[in-house]
Formats: C-alpha cells, sequence, structure tokens
C-alpha cells in the first residue's frame, strides 16, 4: 500500500493510529540551570573556562567581582574591585582587568589567585567602563553623558587617552572578535541613533576603516563575528538580521535570525547567541536558515544587556536574566550548538483490524535546517518493528527513504508499510543517532490492533400512529471479511417506559441485514436504541431512532365565579379536564398583574371532571389550568381573566343642606359659601392613574356637561380634591357631578371605576 504523505507542519495533528514516545533524556541535553546570583545587579560576564571561573561584575553598590565555578556555584568575591562595571581577559588568559568608574581606574587581576596585580588611573573624571582586548592592547571606552572616547592601556602599563582622534558626545562601549585579533568595534547610542565606529588595533594605536550612524534607538549591545568580518547590533525596537561589514559598516546579507534581544554574543568557532524576544536566548548558525536552541527563561525573568557569554571552546552559552528588581540570576546552556531532532509520523488509519495493511512515515523535524548537498540529517538510522512474534524485534531494512519535500519536509522521511499481526500489539522503533549539529533522537510508534466495531445505518420512520405497525431496517457492514457472529438488541423508551425495556433482539443475516416490527401504543417521544453486541470477533455498534406518536387532544377549560372583583375579594376558581387516559391531574396558576405566575393547587379533578381552588385578589389576575399530558393525550394550557375594580369613595364638601326635586335628593348650597368640594379617594390605585370629574346640568329637559377636569393624577394616598367657584352656577340651577378613576394604559393592576352621580343646586344670597 503506498504511503499517505504528511508535512511536518500537520504531523503531530495526523497521529490517529500511531502513539509517539520520544526516548528518556533527549530533552536533558538542553537542560539549563536557573542559579540566583548573590549579587544585587548585573553589568558585565566574562567566561575563563582554563582556570574554571565565571567573573560576574555588578556595577556600581556592588562590593566586587562575583566569582563562581563554571556551574555558578562555590561563589566568592575579589574585593579589590568594588562597583566594577566592563570585563575583558588578557590575551594569554592570564589577567581579568576590571574596569572601575566610581574610581577613576582600571584594575588587573590575576586568573591564579584572584588578587589585584596592578591598577591603572584613567584621570580624573575619565570613568571607564567598557574593555576590550584587540591587538595586543587593553582598550576602554570613558567619559561622561556630555563627552567620551577610547582609552589604552599598553603592556607597560602606560594610559593614553584620546586614541581614536575623535569625539564622542557620550561614553562609547566596546567589542572586538571572541579570540586575539586587531579589530575593534565601538559605539554609542545618541538619541534616536546609535553611532558605530570600526578601528584596525596594531602597534598600540588605533587606524579608523568605517563610521557610520544607525537606526538604532536603544543600544543595548552589539558583538563583532569571529572572523572579524561582520558587526551584529542588538534592537528590540528596529531589530533586523542585516550584517554589518566592519571594513566599510555597509549591509551584506543577513544573519541566520534577526537579532533584538538585549544581549548577542559569539562564539569562537563563529556560532552566535541572540534572542528575538527579551525572554530567553537563541543559538544559531551566523548565516544559514534555522536555529540550534531556543531557551525561554520564564516571566518575570528577562535577559539582562551584556547578559550572554560562551565558554572559550563553545560547549557552554552563560545567560545571566534579572527579575523585576534588577536581581540577576545565572542560566546555563550545556548544548548550545546541538539542536533537538523530532521524530514524527502521520497515519492513514486510527485503528488497525488484524491482517489489515498499513503504511506510515517516519520523518524528522528540527529547528536547524539542513545544509547545501543534505536530503536527510547526517547519521544513521535504524528502523525496528516489535509484534507478538518477534518480541525482541526485528530490523526493517532498506526502508525505502522518500526525498525532501520543500518547505513543508524539508529533512526526507522513511516510509514503513507492512500486513497487521493477527493479535498482539505491534509497534516501531525509529533511533537517529544523530550527527554534526543535531541530537540524537528516539522515538517509539504504536499501532492499536484490537478488535473493531462495523459499521451500522439504520432506515426508520420518523412520525407514526398510535396503534399503528412501523417497521425498522438496519445493515452492519465490515471493511474485510467477516464471521456471522453476534446479536442485535432493541431497547425502546417511552412514555409508558421512561427507562427502557427490551423490546427484541434480532439475528443478523450473512449480508449484514436485520429488521425490526413494532406497534407503539403510547404517543408522544418513543426511542429505539439497536445495538449490535459484537459477538465473539468484534465490538459493540449502536444507533438509536426517535419516532414521534402524535397524541389526542382533550377538553380543558377555566372558569372563574365573576369576571371582576373588589380588592380582598375571593375568586372562585374552577378547572374541567375531559377525557384522558391514564392521567387526570390539572394545575391551577394565578398570575396577579405584574407577578410571576405561580401554581395555586394541583390534584386530581373529581368524578365530575373538575378541580377547584380559592384566592383572595389584590388585582387583576389571570388563571390557567394545565394538563401535563398522558400515554395518550397531549399536554394542554388555557388561561382565563379577571378584573379588579378599584372602590371610589366621594364626600361633597360643604353643602349647607338637602332638598328633594322629584324623587331625587340635591344637596344645597348658597352662593355666599364661595366655593364647593368635591373629594375622590380611590382603593386600591397605582401611580400613573388618574381621575376625571364631570359636572352636567339639567336644561330643557335634559343633563348636559357644563364642565370638566381630565386625567388628573391622584395624590400619594389615592385621593383627588376638586373645586369649583359656586359664583359659576346658575343660581337654582339643577346640577349633577361624578368621578372616573383610569388605571395607567400600561401595566395595569386593576379596571378602571366610575362613581354614583351627586346632585346639587345652588341658590342665590345665603341662608337665613
Amino acid at each position: 500500500m503506498k504511503a499517505t504523505r504528511f508535512s511536518t507542519r500537520t504531523a503531530t495533528a495526523l497521529l490517529l493510529g500511531l502513539t509517539a514516545v520520544t526516548a528518556p533524556g533527549a530533552a536533558d541535553a538542553y537542560a539549563s540551570s536557573n542559579i540566583p546570583l548573590p549579587i544585587e545587579h548585573f553589568a558585565h560576564l566574562v567566561v575563563d573556562a582554563p582556570h574554571g571561573h565565571l567573573y560576574i561584575s555588578g556595577g556600581t553598590g556592588t562590593d566586587g567581582i562575583l566569582v563562581t565555578d563554571l556551574d555558578g556555584g562555590n561563589p566568592t568575591t575579589i574585593s579589590a574591585a568594588p562597583g566594577a562595571t566592563g570585563l575583558a581577559l588578557s590575551a594569554d588568559g592570564s589577567v581579568l582587568y576590571a574596569a572601575l568608574p566610581d574610581q577613576d581606574a582600571i584594575t588587573a587581576i590575576s586568573t591564579q589567585d584572584l588578587t589585584e596585580s596592578a591598577r591603572y588611573d584613567t584621570g580624573a573624571g575619565t570613568r571607564p567602563d567598557s574593555l576590550a582586548v584587540a591587538g595586543g592592547t587593553l582598550w576602554f571606552g570613558y567619559g561622561t553623558t556630555d563627552a567620551g572616547g577610547i582609552g589604552s592601556v599598553d603592556p607597560t602599563g602606560t594610559v593614553t587617552l584620546a586614541q581614536d582622534h575623535g569625539s564622542w558626545t557620550v561614553r562609547p562601549t566596546l567589542a572586538t572578535t571572541p579570540t586575539p585579533s586587531g579589530v575593534l568595534v565601538a559605539g554609542a547610542q545618541t538619541g534616536d541613533t546609535s553611532a558605530f565606529v570600526t578601528y584596525r588595533a596594531e602597534d598600540g594605536a588605533l587606524a579608523q576603516q568605517a563610521a557610520t550612524t544607525l537606526p538604532v534607538p536603544d543600544l543595548d549591545d552589539f558583538a563583532v563575528t569571529a572572523d572579524g568580518q561582520h558587526l551584529a547590533v542588538s534592537s528590540w525596537a528596529r531589530h533586523s538580521a542585516d550584517r554589518y561589514r566592519t571594513s566599510d559598516l555597509t549591509v551584506d546579507g543577513s544573519f541566520a535570525v534577526p537579532v533584538a534581544g538585549k544581549a548577542v554574543a559569539v562564539a569562537p568557532d563563529g556560532t552566535m547567541a541572540g534572542c528575538t524576544c527579551n525572554v530567553g536566548f537563541q543559538t544559531f548558525p551566523e548565516t544559514g536558515p534555522g536555529t540550534y536552541h531556543t531557551y525561554f527563561q520564564g516571566a518575570p525573568l528577562r535577559l539582562a544587556a551584556h547578559g550572554l557569554a560562551w565558554a572559550p571552546d563553545s560547549s557552554r552559552l552563560y545567560a545571566v536574566a534579572m527579575d523585576p528588581s534588577g536581581t540577576p540570576t545565572l542560566e546555563i546552556d550545556s548544548a548550545p550548538e546541538t539542536a533537538q531532532v523530532t521524530i514524527y509520523s502521520g497515519s492513514f488509519n486510527s485503528g488497525l483490524a488484524p491482517g489489515e495493511p498499513y503504511a506510515f512515515e517516519a520523518g524528522f523535524h528540527s529547528s536547524l535546517r539542513l545544509a547545501a548537498g543534505e536530503s536527510v540529517p547526517p547519521g544513521t538510522v535504524r528502523i525496528t518493528r516489535y509484534d507478538a512474534a518477534d518480541p525482541d524485534g526485528v530490523v526493517v531494512t532498506n526502508p525505502p527513504l522518500i526525498p525532501p519535500h520543500f518547505p513543508y519536509d524539508p529533512f526526507g522521511s522513511y516510509e514503513i508499510s507492512g500486513i497487521a499481526p493477527p493479535t498482539g500489539p505491534l509497534s516501531y522503533r525509529v533511533d537517529y543517532s544523530g550527527g554534526g549539529h543535531y541530537a540524537p533522537a528516539t522515538t517509539t510508534f504504536d499501532m492499536n490492533v484490537v478488535k473493531y466495531a462495523p459499521t451500522m445505518t439504520l432506515a426508520a420512520p420518523s412520525t407514526g400512529t398510535r396503534g399503528t405497525p412501523m417497521t425498522f431496517t438496519g445493515r452492519l457492514t465490515w471493511p474485510h471479511a467477516h464471521a456471522n457472529t453476534g446479536m442485535v438488541h432493541v431497547n425502546k423508551t417511552d412514555l409508558a417506559h421512561p427507562f427502557g425495556y427490551e423490546a427484541a433482539t434480532l439475528p443478523v443475516a450473512a449480508d449484514g441485514g436485520f429488521v425490526f416490527h413494532d406497534t407503539p401504543q403510547a404517543g408522544g417521544t418513543n426511542t429505539y436504541v439497536f445495538s449490535y453486541d459484537g459477538g465473539t470477533s468484534y465490538l459493540r455498534v449502536a444507533k438509536s431512532a426517535i419516532v414521534q406518536i402524535p397524541r389526542a387532544t382533550t377538553g380543558l377549560g377555566v372558569t372563574t365565579d365573576a369576571k371582576s372583583y373588589h380588592s380582598g375579594a375571593t375568586v372562585k376558581v374552577t378547572a374541567h379536564l375531559g377525557t384522558t387516559y391514564n392521567s387526570r391531574t390539572v394545575t391551577l396558576y394565578d398570575q396577579p398583574a405584574g407577578k410571576p405566575r405561580a401554581a395555586l393547587r394541583t390534584g386530581k379533578v373529581d368524578a365530575h371532571g373538575n378541580l377547584v381552588a380559592y384566592l383572595k385578589v389584590s388585582r387583576n389576575t389571570v388563571f390557567s389550568a394545565a394538563f401535563a399530558g398522558d400515554y395518550r393525550y397531549a399536554p394542554r394550557t388555557v388561561a382565563t381573566g379577571t378584573t379588579l375594580t378599584p372602590t371610589i369613595r366621594t364626600e361633597t364638601q360643604w353643602p349647607l343642606a338637602t332638598t328633594r326635586i322629584g324623587s331625587t335628593t340635591y344637596q344645597v348650597f348658597y352662593k355666599s359659601e364661595i366655593n364647593m368640594g368635591y373629594n375622590l379617594k380611590v382603593t386600591p390605585h397605582q401611580t400613573g392613574a388618574c381621575a376625571s370629574v364631570y359636572v352636567e346640568r339639567y336644561t330643557a329637559g335634559a343633563w348636559h356637561q357644563v364642565t370638566s377636569q381630565r386625567c388628573v393624577p391622584l395624590y400619594a394616598d389615592g385621593q383627588y380634591g376638586y373645586g369649583r367657584a359656586l359664583k359659576l352656577y346658575a343660581s337654582n340651577g339643577r346640577y349633577r357631578i361624578r368621578g372616573i378613576y383610569a388605571p395607567p394604559t400600561t401595566g395595569a393592576q386593576t379596571g378602571g371605576a366610575t362613581t354614583p352621580w351627586t346632585y346639587l343646586t345652588v341658590r342665590p344670597g345665603s341662608p337665613r
């Protein structure tokens, strides 16, 4: 069988049937320590492998130079160098130079016994900082924030300033090659740009080669390549992979990755260290695609400026990170020039049946790309097959090699194929020996050789009729020849059997088919689950079908003993249920206006089909009756509404007498009383409701409206007072007055109400 091709980009996602296990120890080669350093600040780091020392300076405020062994242990302090910043080793490694800016001096310390062997005064106010040994001379950058320069200390100890014969507006930083040479580069940030000058250092003098300004607003570090031909400039704000020639400071190609962290360093063999981030570091070849190793130090640690240093044999990389308070921590990468290799695979099948053919690819992935002309990583690959017949393994000879396919499969891969064994486990182990800059790797792919489930299809009706037969048909299919074994079990769930029951056990025909007949007796949702038990050779598989059986509609009503009530009245609510099958339970609900619905009573109806409940009402209320349904009748809900009629009490103010005109009693007023008052009090009432008052006069044998006051808000206590001057009434005229209450147009909790007419007459003058 031809293998399916997978790219490195998608290989992990496609591991459907293979489980890859990386051999123990593969990641340990990259393990870095996390060692707190007993100093409060960090300035510079130098590796002295021949003497087994790391020298770490902390700058102003520190007691001296911290010295540890090459693993960051056994710390001690060189107290002769308080406040030391820049560090450099002499060409022969016998002397450690340290800049002492607070003392305007440079100290020379024996790397043999760690004692001061000489001290060089650089002049008042020079504040030396950055050191570099080039062309047999110690060079130092000096100055203040206003002006600076490059000075030297020759082998006789003579200090000379202004060796660059130029003008620096700030103190320059110096860099040279990782092994002795005559290349020296100086750089300094000046506002939004940084100035760089390259020199040849010979016979204690500097010869300028090139000078330029680069758009670097955050210069923290720069480094010269091992051959002295190029300059790497680190910047986070304007990071790039540009290589600058030291001969003319023009761009000459690109580094393997952009240099963007706080630090950059070059190993003696040319390998570089830096990062496109501030939370770790990378190692990578000077040119060409890819990296060797990426190490993330983890929040809240950040790589320190000048915080990278290589061992002289390039076997280790040392990094200093700082927490937000500035406290430094040492990280050690013990395999900085070795790229980790991952062996991956894709599979076309998530599980294998006995005797089933299979094919997959074992490929390689690494952060370091292959060199030109290479088709696979250097080294050897051994592939071993393990199964029940060969538990000790059998080496796969001459597996087909699939060439690289750029850009998705740049390393090539091996095709692995075969036939699944009858029983037991199956696995492949791929061992890569490593080679060049690639680390060894081992991966085991475990393939699942197990019983499998056939595929089941099912044809079933979606609806039916109660009491009418239905037919279900199904079929099992296998990808290979199969044995006739196992049965199909039917489990049915309906309203009468909420926990289900086994309705049938069906045989499976030679072609995998099966048939089931059923006559549903309960309405609603009928659920059928068809489960194949697998017999002796296969796994279980199941399918379900849902059939909706319509239910009949029963009669249901809800009534009240009246349609309108006064506050506090008791409402009699009656639900009436018609014919049902096995449930006679009804729930009565009440929902007063503006409130949620609540259950009033639940119970079985009486012999007449009725269920009665009582409720005192205080606002408009909707009553509903709900039947939850049963095996043969569907649920149903009906509702009716009642209105609360508020009570209006009226009072006529200041009548002095009453009189009878015909059969009607009139209130008697005299114009001398000035005003007539008419008060309303509504119970209950709502905010937003209003009252209207109408006044009519009897003339020409009929009543006619003479004035009104419409929809006036009530007082907070539900009252309203209407007044009218008596002079506006005709003497001895016959009048009548009444009030009308109107609830709010929205959210009304009661109905409206109208008072009876109050009759009055107005006489001239005053009573005698």
